[in-house]
């Protein structure tokens, strides 16, 4: 059976600056860092104490391009966090860019569902909501 997800894999165009948003103003740690053909590295990070980790591999930008034409500016990447205004707070004080401010969610009827939408410096989102909602 199945029991988690492992890991994510995100392209970037600059794995260090990546690495370094992650772990500096997210707060992430590095899992593996190492060297991986062609003068890539193999790196994972995560939330401490998380299952799920993120693999930052080498992408072609022009790739991600294409991709963010056809996709749009949709996150493929959702966290949870215990108190979302706090975490607001504490990333953009970070200097963490989000494009959503904390609101209710569009897609919860019922309103319950408070979410919001961060950058990495390529420009990446990631979604975050409240644990629970």
């Amino acid at each position: 059976m199945i029991t988690n997800p492992k890991f994510v894999v995100l392209y970037v165009a600059d794995q260090q600056t990546v690495l370094d948003f992650c772990t500096r103003k997210l707060g992430f740690e590095v899992r593996t860092d190492a060297p991986y053909g062609n003068g890539n590295r193999w790196i994972e990070v995560s939330v401490p104490g998380a299952e799920t980790y993120l693999v930052l591999a080498k992408g072609d930008p022009q790739v991600r391009d294409l991709v963010r034409q056809r996709l749009g500016e949709l996150s493929h990447v959702w966290f949870d966090c215990d108190d979302l205004d706090a975490t607001f707070e504490e990333l953009r004080g970070r200097g963490v860019r989000f494009p959503v401010e904390p609101r209710t969610a569009p897609w919860d009827p019922g309103g319950r569902t408070r979410w919001a939408q961060f950058a990495d410096p390529e420009g990446t989102l990631y979604g975050l909501t409240e644990r629970g909602a």
